[in-house]
């Protein structure tokens, strides 16, 4: 099953305020996974996606008062691999370009916190449950990176801050299941 995420915006590679920063990252990719999760076959996960689901194998985790619904769990047999488009304005091949920082934080951003230290003091608490990609990142098991230099910075939305050195990043996703079971038999196709 394949399907495409997008983030447009600022990647820091060493913020000041990093669990905020992943939390604004997380926030962009929250409302493209809530509407996966309403079609087809996405929404069989729903009935596992509940603080207290009595359907197995239970994917919700509660952390730091919120409840964080990832999409591919070890639970669910499920793994990824992503295909990132990296489209930055600097000139490809210049030093300043920290292209391997810069994936390192978008994981953390497709990820569920793992603990409440990697909440954000700003992450809603009162909007129901946050989608993450990835319960962890350790679900990833293959990753290419494409970079490009970007030539245009109006596709960025007025409401996500940005500056001159924003990037645009679309990931294809690809989901494979490592091993069949009911629960993710309608994602074996």
């Amino acid at each position: 099953m394949k399907f495409k995420l997008i983030y447009a915006g600022d990647i820091f590679t060493n913020p000041k305020k990093r669990a905020q920063h992943i939390s604004d990252i997380r926030m962009q990719f929250h409302p493209q996974l809530k509407k996966l999760v309403q079609l087809q076959p996405w929404n069989n996960l729903t009935k596992y996606m509940m603080p207290n689901a009595t359907k197995s194998p239970i994917t919700t985790r509660h952390i730091g008062g919120i409840d964080w619904n990832p999409i591919i769990t070890p639970n669910l047999k499920m793994i990824a691999e992503l295909d990132v488009l990296l489209m930055h304005p600097e000139i490809v091949g210049v030093p300043r370009s920290d292209i391997d920082n810069r994936i390192k934080t978008i994981m953390d951003g497709l990820r569920c916190p793992q603990n409440e230290h990697e909440i954000g003091e700003n992450t809603p608490h009162d909007i129901g449950p946050i989608y993450t990609l990835l319960d962890d990142d350790h679900l990833v098991t293959k990753i290419t990176v494409n970079t490009s230099h970007l030539l245009s910075e109006n596709i960025f939305p007025e409401n996500i801050p940005h500056s001159p050195d924003s990037v645009f990043i679309l990931i294809d996703v690809n989901v494979r299941v490592t091993e069949g079971t009911l629960e993710n038999l309608p994602f074996m196709i």
